[in-house]
């Protein structure tokens, strides 16, 4: 008879402890999840984009699985989308472009074009960097509300605590992951992840309250911690698969031996608009594609100029510097 007051007792406390819990949770509070480990702001747009990161843009998830129970959608697509780029973003090992909401940064480009935009602060139109990884995502498997151990604090047969004890609820969930070389089309990794999950369903015995409101929504709940667990180890996959130091297309040397070297702070030579619209026509000529010349040293210059660099032995400046300049009169027949 001890034994069973000692038992309903601690039993007593315990379902206090959940009530109070629930109760004293209540109040509102915000909590910073991720992203401490990720690169500040300036870090991020210092680093160069053809430096030794690759840059990488994931595509919207889709359900592949053999049942979705009707629980998928686009917006959940995007939303796992969401949070891969929000992991690759932080583990500082990557550019990370934006595709999901690329449509609102092109707006903002348009804008600052429209002459609405006090000049110098708007967005410049051809800025936006391309990608050299593709990550795409399905989810093969699916299953949410599995379910066991109902009534398990009721093992000892004492008949208490029946309203409170509800049950488990189980997610289990596994996605392939692909990542793609975006020029060539090549898939260069692959795996296969699964995640599960399992939480205490105890919104049965408080009658009313939101905790069982909150346990059957998409928050919190095992199928989302299932989901950032395939996430996480599929971002740590991605991460082992990839060299720190990203090999650039266009170079024949092996892709282990080739370091892109830091742009040295050397001076350019002073050239007006029309002798770069010349300078650009002379490499479109030697095959080195500048698009149409138009005087202005954009990207596509630049890139041309690294490679016209890379192949005559020449400093990879990216820059219209004097060596360079002559070795293109030289060919040019200047």
């Amino acid at each position: 008879m001890v034994s069973a007051r000692i038992i309903f007792f601690v039993l007593s406390c315990f379902c206090l402890t959940i009530v109070t819990g629930c109760v004293t949770s209540s109040g509102t509070k915000a909590t910073v999840t991720s992203g401490q480990g990720g690169p500040s702001i300036q870090e991020a747009q210092m680093v160069a984009y053809d430096g030794p990161k690759a840059r990488v843009a994931v595509a919207k998830f889709t359900n592949k699985a053999a049942s979705s129970g009707g629980w998928f959608s686009p917006a959940i697509g995007n939303g796992m989308a969401d949070q891969m780029t929000t992991a690759l973003f932080n583990t500082n090992r990557y550019i990370v472009l934006e595709r999901e909401s690329l449509g609102t940064v092109l707006s903002e480009q348009d804008l600052g074009m429209s002459g609405r935009i006090k000049k110098g602060t708007e967005a410049q139109i051809g800025e936006i960097e391309g990608a050299e990884l593709l990550i795409v995502g399905a989810i093969t498997e699916f299953s949410g509300h599995s379910s066991g151990g109902s009534g398990a604090l009721d093992a000892l047969g004492l008949g208490i605590l029946g309203n409170i004890a509800g049950g488990f609820k189980k997610a289990h969930m596994a996605i392939d992951i692909r990542v793609i070389d975006a020029k060539t089309s090549r898939i260069l990794a692959a795996t296969s992840v699964e995640g599960e999950a399992t939480d205490v369903d105890l919104g049965g015995g408080l009658a009313g309250s939101a905790l069982s409101a909150g346990l059957g929504g998409w928050k919190n709940t095992p199928m989302e911690k299932a989901l950032r667990i395939c996430i996480n180890k599929a971002v740590d996959f991605i991460v082992t698969k990839t060299p720190e130091k990203y090999y650039r297309h266009g170079k024949t040397a092996p892709a282990e031996t080739v370091v892109i070297p830091e742009k040295p702070k050397k001076k350019t030579t002073s050239l007006t608009r029309s002798m770069i619209r010349k300078k650009q026509a002379q490499l479109n000529a030697l095959g080195f594609n500048v698009g149409t010349p138009d005087g202005i040293a954009g990207k596509k210059t630049r890139k041309a100029l690294e490679d016209f660099q890379w192949e005559h032995d020449l400093e990879e400046t990216g820059r219209f510097d004097p060596e360079t300049i002559k070795k293109l009169q030289e060919l040019s027949g200047e």
